[in-house]
């Protein structure tokens, strides 16, 4: 009997073995989960070994699929609204006897509804599209909900029927809006992440920004001299000094038009939101419901749900419906109308001293904010060059690497971002890299299918072993020494400060250890040739989580310019064919191209596991 049950164990240990063997195989088996593979990012930042772990993909796929089944009936709902009529009666029967005062308190209109008028008879004489460009922080992005689901989308799925059928014009809609950043260094780069054409942008850095409005300022100063079309400005804020600048700047006309928007705890009374679902009007039912699935990141307090979304994009709309119906009595009144708006152009304003007190800054950073003072009253604001890594972007070719003559680490693109880089990338130069709270982030999203998100902090990380980094800030796109001769340089005039104002440099937005890297201190810069003595980070406009993002470096005085044709590697070899290219931007600037050398070194302090030194955006200003 004891040899008996001796043998059955036997048999079941081996059949137990056999049964794990299989399991182990590499080949499937029926009804085995496939594995995808991702990147284990629960190491530190400075960690050189790459994990990896497995994701069933059964359940990856189930998310994915819950993600596309809910994204698909966030799509069902889609409007065809023809007439502005059709706009008003679905504002009022989606949010019921309250619908007017809910706009009334939402919205606030400032300067002139002509001034909209006229731009949407503007984009239609010229036969392009009207561009909304939207800009800000996670509240815009959409956090938890899915991206199409977000306000500006809301909007354009409203206004691109009713555009078409009234103007045969195509609507245009770019959110450009990036989780938790402030309004600078975002102002300084509008073409980048907005496009040079938008006709209306927004502004959305009230959690940033605390209750000042001198930041505000300066936004609105960069955005109507760096884009040319003087935009309209939507601003989704309730703050009071803010709403007074807007005021102000549109009764000087720096401003022609502007709305300002609030969210649902501003414009909704709070008694319809406790009523039964049943007995609210349809547009504040499911109101505490997120767009994208409960496992899915920025479920945040302070993040628009799927409704108020819906909600805000709703009361926008209304203000572009009562422009086009100003519109189009003007085409009513003026069958000739076209032929006054093709040639239209907007004049860059001439502003006066700014109207809130500034932050405490050189007179350097003060007027690459505000303006520079060119008589006893009137600003001027000068051209401003940025490159950035940063997405989303409109202008792929305005990056890092295209001002980096050497010491990149090469086959590091942004184009493998999302591979964890290693201590051997680091020190074989300047890595393109994001936070490791970024990439963490990025891969619980894409659990959930990506979620639509195109923003990202890609920037460029450098320890010591990285070596220096060599940049070359171009002036313009196609300035040389013969080209402004006949201006208001001498023959031969080879001075920086006469062709370059000033110089900032930031670091990406992120929760970064106190023992980081600090650009005031740990960078060592050189800018023409000459060893900056004193850098300050700049106070008041580029601020997050109460860190300083943006060092103050500006031209020394003996600073000299150089010439494409005359740059070099920091070891004295020239740049390759490809690198001269990518320098000289394809085809468009020439050997004789005027541009700024600038040396970055990082101090024996810095390591990568406290945090590499960071450089997000460069940011220059011309003479």
């Amino acid at each position: 009997m004891a040899a008996m049950l001796l043998a059955c164990a036997l048999i079941l240990v081996i059949s137990a073995y056999f049964t794990f063997s299989m399991e182990r195989q590499p080949t499937q088996s029926p009804g085995r989960e496939n594995v995808i593979v991702v990147p284990d990012t629960s190491h530190s930042h400075g960690s050189s070994t790459s994990g990896r772990k497995s994701i069933p993909e059964t359940k990856f796929d189930k998310e994915a699929t819950v993600h596309r089944r809910e994204k698909s009936r966030s799509e069902e709902e889609t409007w065809s609204f023809t007439t502005v009529q059709a706009v008003r009666d679905a504002f009022r029967q989606r949010y019921g006897p309250t619908s007017a005062s809910i706009y009334e308190k939402g919205v606030s209109t400032f300067g002139n509804l002509r001034a909209t008028a006229d731009r949407l008879l503007l984009a239609a004489a010229q036969d392009r599209p009207f561009v909304l460009a939207f800009a800000g922080y996670s509240v815009t992005v959409g956090r938890g909900n899915h991206f199409q689901q977000s306000f500006p989308f809301v909007l354009e799925r409203i206004l691109r029927p009713l555009l078409r059928e009234s103007l045969q014009l195509d609507v245009v809609v770019r959110n450009a809006a990036i989780g938790g950043i402030p309004s600078f260094p975002y102002g300084f780069c509008f073409d980048h992440f907005l496009g040079s054409d938008p006709d209306v942008i927004s502004w959305d850095f009230s959690m940033n920004e605390g209750n000042g409005a001198s930041v505000l300022e300066a936004y609105l100063r960069h955005s109507q001299t760096q884009l040319s079309k003087r935009p309209m400005i939507i601003l989704l804020d309730k703050n009071a000094p803010r709403q007074r600048v807007l005021e102000m700047y549109t009764r000087n006309e720096w401003i022609s038009d502007a709305i300002s928007v609030k969210t649902a705890k501003d414009a909704v009374d709070s008694t319809l939101l406790q009523l039964p679902e049943d007995q609210r009007p349809p547009g504040l039912q499911r109101w505490d419901e997120f767009g994208a699935p409960a496992s899915c990141p920025g479920r945040g307090s302070w993040h628009p749900k799927r409704m108020e979304h819906e909600l805000i994009g709703f009361m926008m709309s209304l203000y572009f419906v009562d422009a086009l119906e100003l519109a189009q009595r003007i085409m009513q009144e003026n069958p000739e109308w076209k032929a006054s708006y093709e040639s239209n152009s907007m004049i860059t304003p001439r502003f006066k001293a700014p109207l809130q007190p500034t932050p405490a800054n050189d007179q350097a950073v003060t007027e690459l904010l505000f303006g520079h003072s060119i008589d006893q009253d009137d600003f001027q604001m000068k051209t401003i060059s940025c490159r950035t890594n940063f997405l989303p972007a409109t202008d792929g070719n305005k990056v890092l690497p295209s001002i980096v003559v050497s010491g990149l680490s090469p086959g590091i693109t942004d184009e493998n971002i999302m591979e964890v880089r290693s201590d051997a990338a680091y020190r074989a130069g300047w890595v393109l890299d994001v936070s490791k709270m970024e990439r963490d982030t990025k891969i619980k999203v894409e659990k959930c299918g990506g979620l639509g998100y195109i923003d990202m902090k890609i920037a460029l990380y450098g320890v010591p072993e990285s070596g220096p980094l060599r940049l070359w800030l171009p002036l313009g796109d196609h300035d040389s020494l013969s080209h402004h001769n006949s201006h208001e340089h001498e023959e031969g005039d080879t001075i920086a400060d006469h062709w370059f104002d000033d110089l900032i440099i930031c670091e990406a937005n992120e929760k970064r250890p106190i023992d980081a890297c600090q650009l005031d201190k740990d960078l060592e810069f050189t800018v023409g040739g000459v060893l900056v003595t004193s850098t300050k980070m700049v106070m008041g406009a580029a601020e997050y989580l109460k860190r300083q993002t943006c060092v103050h470096v500006g031209v020394p005085e003996k600073a000299q310019i150089t010439v494409l044709g005359e740059v070099t590697n920091t070891d004295g070899s020239l740049p390759s064919d490809t690198d001269r290219i990518r320098l000289a931007g394809g085809s468009k600037r020439g050997n004789s191209t005027i541009g700024l050398l600038v040396d970055v070194k990082v101090s024996d302090r810095v390591n990568r596991e406290s945090g590499a030194c960071c450089l997000s955006h460069i940011v220059w200003e011309q003479h």
